[in-house]
């Protein structure tokens, strides 16, 4: 099993591997019910706020990126990986992704970056002069540069085990007879 303990650590400036787009939905009363995620500062739900039509006055935001809550009650500093094409709100900004980074190494990223949200709130939230000189600690590989595929076993790794015992407590479920009425 793979530790954090066991790999070298070194902080990388997030302007050097991400693009920093900021959010640009400001009227939520504007936005209609439909299937686009709005993407909002809060602290749950990988801030999804909730499912509206695209705004054709505003840009859609591409996904497979970071979101960085910017401020809000809780949510600060707060960084998500979005999958799919959604809409952000100005209190969000989206992570580019400047070389090929996957799915993993991102979920990975989004952590580490999480880790250090107690420094943000209303008082200090984060603009994209604070962005630019933001540093995240992050596995180093043997050239210096982030280690991805550490990043992207480690992650693959703990969801095999959260799999792994899904499995074993529906298992359990079905053995003690639990479970959902079956006609």
């Amino acid at each position: 099993m793979l530790s954090l303990n066991d790999r070298e650590w070194k902080d990388f400036r997030l302007l050097d591997y991400f693009d920093f787009l900021k959010g640009n939905q400001n009227n939520m009363a504007e936005l209609n019910h439909g299937k686009m995620p709005l993407v909002s500062a809060r602290n749950v739900n990988n801030g999804y706020k909730d499912f509206v039509s695209e705004n054709p006055r505003k840009t859609s935001f591409q996904g497979n990126c970071l979101t960085i809550n910017n401020d809000g009650d809780g949510g600060a500093g707060i960084s998500y990986y979005q999958p799919c094409d959604m809409l952000l709100d100005t209190h969000v900004t989206a992570l580019y992704p400047k070389t090929d980074i996957n799915r993993d190494a991102m979920l990975f990223i989004s952590s580490c970056i999480t880790v250090q949200r107690e420094k943000f709130g209303h008082g200090y939230s984060l603009n994209n002069v604070r962005l630019s000189v933001f540093r995240v600690m992050l596995p180093v590989a043997e050239d210096g540069t982030p280690d991805y595929a550490f990043m992207e076993q480690y992650i693959r790794e703990r969801e095999q085990q959260i799999i792994q015992k899904y499995i074993a407590h529906i298992g359990n479920i079905a053995q003690i007879g639990g479970g959902y009425n079956t006609p």
